[in-house]
């Protein structure tokens, strides 16, 4: 289809050099694959004049990485040409749209994330090790079966890793004896017990070992437990051998730790390593020795400081999330997690004051009114954007029905001039224009259909920036009387980020992606 669109409206002649890249069996949502790559490799050196693909996420099922990819094929003087949304980038409309089309592709790729999730969690029910690597300790187990039809499957459990197992079991030892994660890590690198990896231990890792269920055994104490804790228990009593160990799943999505009640607890078949009680016992005392209100550990959370308004949206240069920390003089920093992980290796980037820093970005919110202020700028040409392509819509639509109607006039002129009696030569030319003329408005239709779809998006666009500009209001009004959560609520429905370089920060408000 490529190819054959290709002599037919860029190149009639056979002397075309066409280049195929094909990436058979990967997905679209990445573009780091082989054939792509290859392909980039070129273009860069060698421009080529089109790119042909059959849909737009043949290319890429992500919106930033597709946006990113059109920018650079414009700048090299390369048109894009979709066939199947029959887009071209030759045209500020034809860019618009496809843009659109790639948000729809990427909603298309986490729709079947969502069924695939599905389908995880019901293998999660039957014990079943559902990917992944495995936390230290256990290791992969393959089992291999014939379905109904005779296929070879094969799925995977847990099953002890006797030369991790004992380092598992010093962890939880020496945490239960110093009760400080930090004295745990400086312990574990002071004696050379490193990693699965070879690297050195730090706090995030001893704890991730420490809270993970699956180190539980199901008993009933595990099982109250976890349904008091508001999981999602898939066993009963009647499960409760306190011999299987626990597999939990949904815990994290990406970096994000899922609270309680989106976790799915289930028996697994592997060979738990503490009791409930003994498992739960240490999650006490992690709650317990987390409950400093200054230094604590949990109080590091962005989602539990009492005190800072840009948890969650504050980015340092390095692209990492900055956390607030309070010292024991009662001051607020915000400290990027990249840099305190690597402890400087890999972001150098200062600490900002966070009671300074939040003041002042809540003062240019405030100002969103204020011509010439951060927040009112982005505010009105995000408007004046939407506002722009509207019309360019307006105008599309307006000329596409205009060239219809000139078909279908034109279509009628034909049938009349073969009811006047033509020769059968006349007759078959006559029929190959009435095709060709019903083809555009076929493809005139297809257009309309899209630029209809394309208004809507529009106009929910103007109510998201309007839903901006209240939150704005409300939040000034109100500013007062409202909870910290509240006050992070709102803000999150204002400001996409805030980017802290060392020595300014930059405000991007909600919908600024598309001002790019």
């Amino acid at each position: 289809m490529c190819k054959e669109h290709i002599h037919k409206y860029i190149c009639e002649s056979d002397e075309c050099e066409i280049s195929i890249y094909e990436d058979e069996g990967i997905s679209g949502k990445t573009l780091d694959r082989p054939q792509f790559r290859q392909f980039m490799k070129i273009e860069e050196s060698t421009p080529f004049d089109f790119l042909v693909v059959y849909r737009l996420d043949r290319v890429s099922r992500n919106v930033g990485d597709f946006s990113s990819l059109i920018e650079k094929l414009n700048s090299l003087g390369t048109d894009f040409i979709s066939i199947k949304e029959k887009f071209d980038t030759s045209t500020p409309m034809g860019r618009a749209m496809m843009n659109i089309a790639a948000v729809f592709a990427q909603l298309e790729r986490e729709t079947i994330a969502e069924r695939i999730k599905d389908n995880m969690y019901r293998l999660a029910k039957s014990g079943r090790w559902t990917g992944g690597k495995p936390p230290i300790g256990y290791k992969k187990l393959a089992h291999t079966y014939k379905d109904a039809n005779g296929k070879e499957k094969t799925y995977f459990t847990l099953d002890i890793d006797e030369e991790q197992i004992e380092l598992v079991k010093l962890i939880f030892a020496k945490y239960s004896e110093l009760q400080s994660i930090n004295a745990v890590e400086q312990y574990l690198n002071k004696t050379k017990n490193l990693t699965r990896r070879g690297n050195h231990w730090d706090k995030a890792n001893v704890k991730r070992i420490l809270t993970n269920p699956v180190y539980c055994s199901a008993d009933k104490e595990s099982l109250k437990y976890f349904t008091e804790l508001g999981c999602n228990v898939c066993f009963d009593e009647n499960d409760c051998d306190g011999k299987n160990g626990i597999l939990p799943y949904s815990r994290h999505s990406g970096q994000k730790t899922n609270t309680p009640d989106k976790w799915l607890i289930t028996v697994s078949t592997h060979r738990g390593l503490f009791s409930g009680a003994e498992w739960i016992r240490i999650q006490r005392l992690l709650e317990q020795n987390g409950k400093n209100k200054y230094g604590g550990i949990n109080n590091t959370k962005r989602s539990l400081n009492p005190r800072s308004y840009l948890s969650g949206i504050l980015v340092c240069r390095c692209g990492s999330y900055m956390r607030p920390k309070i010292y024991g003089s009662g001051i607020m920093y915000y400290m990027c997690e990249n840099k305190e992980k690597t402890k400087k290796a890999d972001c150098d980037n200062c600490n900002v004051n966070g009671d300074e820093l939040d003041k002042l970005v809540m003062q240019e919110i405030f100002q969103y009114d204020v011509e010439g202020s951060c927040v009112n700028v982005q505010l009105s040409a995000l408007r004046k954007k939407i506002n722009a392509v509207e019309d360019d819509i307006a105008k599309q639509i307006t000329k596409l029905k205009s060239q219809k109607v000139e078909n279908e006039k034109s279509i009628k002129r034909l049938i009349t001039a073969i009811s006047t009696g033509a020769n059968e030569l006349t007759i078959s030319h006559i029929n190959a224009q009435i095709a060709e003329l019903t083809d555009s408005n076929t493809f005139i239709d297809a257009q309309l259909t899209e630029l209809g779809d394309v208004e809507k998006l529009q106009a929910q666009m103007h109510v998201n920036l309007n839903n901006v500009e209240e939150a704005i209001v409300y939040l000034k009004n109100n500013f007062e009387k409202l909870s910290i959560e509240n006050k992070r609520e709102f803000i999150k429905r204002i400001v996409e980020k805030v980017v802290w370089d060392g020595e300014n920060a930059s405000v991007f408000c909600k919908g600024s992606a598309l001002l790019k």
